[in-house]
């Protein structure tokens, strides 16, 4: 447990994901772990990543990613601080 979150291990991920329909997931691995983590997750069932993984994923076109970059966006947001 972490705080009130129960940490599984990776090995029950694709059980979990099937078991529960879950469709949407996101990657806040480093980018050195991101494809292998992407493949996992599309070979359980994911339709739908957002990685916030600092590389280009390579995937199937019928799965959709969206890449955010959190470094950016708190850049965007520093601009307009006094």
């Amino acid at each position: 447990m972490i705080g009130n979150c129960k940490v599984k291990s990776q090995k029950m991920l694709r059980s979990f994901i099937q078991e529960n329909n879950i469709q949407i997931a996101m990657i806040t691995t480093p980018a050195s772990e991101a494809q292998k983590v992407a493949e996992e997750l599309v070979a359980s069932g994911i339709s739908a990543i957002l990685s916030y993984a600092t590389t280009i994923l390579k995937l199937p076109e019928e799965i959709r990613v969206e890449y955010s970059d959190p470094i950016i966006s708190l850049q965007h947001m520093t601009y307009y601080l006094d």
